[in-house]
């Protein structure tokens, strides 16, 4: 038999339900925040890692150049 439940246990539950849920929206805004951080320093370090690529292919690219022109094989 289903238990019967009076206004204030249904309010005290309600209560008990929105405490959790506004525990669980706040952890949750912790969580993607955290993710937001973690992936702002990811990019920062693919672009800090693709500048210093392209200006060590480009020296290497400018030192084949200038080999060419200077010394022609």
């Amino acid at each position: 038999m289903p238990k019967i439940y009076t206004r204030k246990e249904v309010a005290r539950r309600r209560m008990k339900f929105q405490v959790f849920a506004g525990m669980f929206d706040f952890l949750a805004i912790l969580a993607g925040i955290a993710v937001i951080i973690v992936c702002i320093v990811l990019l920062s370090a693919l672009v800090h890692w693709v500048i210093q690529d392209v200006e060590s292919s480009f020296a290497t690219l400018w030192d084949i150049f200038m080999s060419a022109i200077i010394i022609p094989e």
